[in-house]
């Protein structure tokens, strides 16, 4: 979603909340309440100095790169090539000078980031070049800087070279079609031109010798993954002329190898299928399915438009990718089969584009894991995508939540942005079956039904934006559920500046313009490198083999979605149908209070109050509404005056568990705001139907922290021996503060007079 040179891009996708979803979280008075004027206290950012401090997340990131050898794909995991297992932590990163380079990515490996990601580069190539292989010498400097810097400091690098909505063939690339040069996207798929010169871009970039390093990109173990094509597919969007012509006639084309004559497919096409998957099978028995019908299929003409056909040189029509849901061939079964027919064409060419790459990448020298995309399809057609995907080596997702409509979607500016402003974590419901795509739903259940069981999953981005003011939470819940769920690597978007900006925004995106993100990176990174949550077992498949996949029906879980709030949930293709892994959930499940407790015992998210509850030995937190009640954890309580925010102890000694711990660290973050930054809602409504909301007033410096208040307690063999001091936001102690002490429990006063985010306890 961002050009390495650090030029905005619009974003591919437009995501909305749902209707049903919206509706649940207006009742709940979900605005985040007016807090007094004294619980706010000013943002000061401060340099780091890199000293030892209780928030150097660095001892979990191993350095320098390469160290067990390459990244690789064993069954459902990362794994080096000596066997080390590994899971990643980190954001796509921002294009920054060589000075900037040096301190931001100390300052990544610092809180506990040990994966970045590009995509595009377009950078590499020469503004002024006549084609697409006249490359950028300070392109390729940059770029090789940035890699020796991060291998030295741990930190590994996922690369997709191409981003086919942004990429720009030049005039001397000679595409026919485009005698300026510009956009192709999606004609990558079946241009054959294209595809050879993307491979040969490819090519050119993973054997470039990077002078810092005396490696090529493919020889170096920083590289962790490869993507081939970053948020691109036939199932989504449209292709414009003249490469919409040239799909249509390969169709055609495609379509008389099946049918033969043109007879044959009018015959096909004018069965009136049962839009449902267990139809599919009836379809492939061909013939008889046919006579079943009793129509004279050469009769009926309207399968196919004027001008269609089979004879050399013409074309046949693509439905609209917007067009395949359940709702649609309920009302038009006499396109049941042409559907079919168009998904399995495009799956085809698909499957051919990603082995190609694979097969061009490999043979220039790409050790690592090679994933296809991180993009879905409309509706149903999204699972036949996912099944292309499932043929490489890793899966990886893309997700936001409450992204920037509007003109605030196209230059990703706060300023200009329409959005929802409501708490992902009220968005649960009871009975929602189905997966709403493009990060419509709940972001955290939403990615965790797009993995495939038996690979590995990165989500490479992901955010709950600005300026939402919720957006703190998304941390949080990301790396709590990723580790239920079994994810391998999780990267915000993004880490485009290179240390803190002294207001929010004004993109949407960079956490360092969001401090509440980024500040529980030391937490997160505990708990993720840690593994402090388990992995859960398999409580449900989303089951498909080669014919039901091909089905007419939505795409319909065996049990509700908030099942991945449960245990582990997602895709599984197998060839021959069974029956799918669907297990009880209802001691877990309150489907009346909207209570999800996982089957580890945990995690619990209670979409009614707004709140979850991390409850392991060494990390206990608290991420949502925080006065709606006293929240009481395996020796931990907190009773806060706080609307909204994340609180989380995190036990800092070896494999010590929090109550013999001796040294604790408390992160407590509220949401952030601008001087003088208003919110208001409009009177204009989004597609559902709801009011979208607005800046009235963007603000300025300084930038603002809502402080998290109350009583927190900590039940500690060391309670006698502990002490507080409160932290600046690299780890630097301030003052000390106070803690009472009753029997065995310590108990922490926090008041925004603290003016801090940390407080570290120690028996030092």
């Amino acid at each position: 979603m961002i050009a390495p040179n650090g030029a905005s891009r619009p974003c591919s996708f437009c995501p909305a909340l749902t209707l049903a979803t919206l509706l649940v979280l207006a009742g709940t008075g979900a605005d985040i309440a007016a807090a007094a004027e004294s619980d706010w206290f000013v943002f000061e950012p401060v340099k780091d100095t890199f000293g030892p401090t209780v928030l150097d997340a660095s001892q979990w990131v191993e350095a320098p790169t390469g160290k067990h050898g390459f990244v690789t794909a064993k069954g459902d995991r990362f794994v080096f090539q000596d066997g080390t297992p590994v899971r990643f932590l980190g954001g796509q990163i921002g294009s920054f000078g060589k000075e900037q380079i040096d301190y931001a990515v100390r300052r990544m490996r610092r809180q506990g980031i040990n994966l970045t990601r590009l995509h595009g580069l377009e950078s590499l190539n020469s503004r002024g070049g006549r084609t697409s292989f006249d490359y950028s010498p300070e392109g390729f400097d940059r770029l090789d800087y940035l890699i020796a810097k991060l291998g030295e400091n741990g930190i590994y690098i996922i690369l997709d070279v191409h981003y086919p909505l942004t990429y720009r063939f030049t005039p001397g690339d000679e595409i026919p079609g485009l005698p300026e040069g510009g956009p192709a996207s999606h004609a990558q798929f079946f241009n054959d031109q294209i595809a050879a010169l993307m491979h040969r871009r490819m090519a050119d970039v993973f054997t470039h010798l990077n002078p810092h390093t005396q490696k090529r990109y493919c020889d170096d173990p920083t590289l962790a993954a490869v993507e081939v094509l970053n948020e691109d597919s036939l199932f989504w969007g449209t292709i414009a002329m003249p490469f919409r012509q040239e799909l249509e006639q390969k169709f055609a084309a495609w379509l008389r190898a099946k049918y033969g004559a043109e007879a044959g497919l009018r015959r096909a096409w004018a069965v009136v299928a049962p839009p449902r998957g267990e139809g599919a099978s009836a379809l492939e028995r061909g013939q008889d399915a046919r006579d079943t019908q009793g129509r004279d299929a050469l009769a009926t003409a309207a399968v196919l438009q004027e001008g269609e056909g089979l004879a050399p040189g013409q074309r046949v029509g693509l439905l609209g990718n917007g067009l395949f849901n359940a709702k649609y061939f309920q009302a038009n079964p006499d396109k049941a089969v042409r559907a079919q027919d168009q998904m399995r064409f495009c799956l085809e060419l698909e499957d051919k584009y990603w082995a190609d790459s694979v097969a061009a990448m490999r043979k220039a020298g790409v050790k690592v894991p090679i994933s296809a995309t991180n993009w879905q399809a409309h509706g149903f057609a999204t699972r036949v995508h996912m099944l292309g995907q499932s043929r490489l080596d890793y899966i990886d997702r893309h997700g936001y939540w409450d992204h920037p409509q509007g003109e605030g979607n196209q230059k990703w500016r706060i300023a200009t942005a329409l959005f929802h402003n409501q708490p992902m974590v009220k968005a649960v419901q009871a009975d929602q079956d189905t997966l709403i795509y493009l990060g419509r739903g709940n972001l955290v259940t939403e990615k965790a039904w797009e993995q495939v069981l038996g690979l590995p999953m990165t989500i490479s981005e992901w955010n709950t934006c600005l300026p939402n003011q919720y957006s703190l939470e998304g941390t949080g819940l990301m790396a709590a559920y990723g580790l239920l769920q079994g994810w391998d690597g999780l990267l915000e978007f993004g880490y485009f500046s290179s240390d803190w900006r002294e207001a929010l925004g004004p993109g949407s995106f960079d956490m360092l313009a969001n401090p509440p993100q980024i500040l529980q990176f030391p937490a997160i990174a505990a708990l993720w490198h840690r593994q402090d949550i388990r992995e859960a077992d398999v409580i449900a498949e989303s089951l498909y083999d080669d014919r039901s996949v091909f089905g007419l029906d939505d795409d319909r879980k065996p049990v509700p979605i908030a099942a991945a709030l449960i245990g582990k949930v997602g895709y599984r293709f197998v060839p021959e149908g069974r029956a799918p892994i669907v297990k009880d959930i209802r001691p877990y499940w309150d489907a009346d209070r909207r209570i999800a407790r996982s089957t580890t015992g945990e995690l619990t998210w209670n979409a009614s109050a707004g709140f979850v509850t991390i409850d392991t030995p060494r990390t206990r937190a608290v991420i949502g509404f925080l006065n709606t009640q006293a929240h009481e954890l395996a020796g931990v309580t907190l009773r806060s005056r706080t609307n909204f925010g994340a609180l989380y102890v995190t036990a800092l000694d070896a494999e010590a568990p929090i109550e013999s711990a001796r040294r604790l660290l408390v992160t407590a973050v509220g949401p952030a705001r601008n001087t003088d930054m208003e919110y208001e809602t409009t009177s204009q409504k989004s597609s559902l139907g709801i009011p979208y909301s607005r800046l009235r007033e963007v603000g300025k410096a300084p930038a603002s922290l809502e402080a998290i208040t109350g009583r927190l307690e900590i039940r500690s063999r060391q309670a006698a021996r502990l002490r507080a001091w409160t932290l600046d936001v690299v780890g630097r102690r301030v003052r000390e503060v106070p803690l009472a002490v009753q029997s065995n429990t310590v108990i922490l006063d926090l008041s925004a007079s603290a003016r801090t985010v940390y407080y570290e306890i120690t028996t030092e």
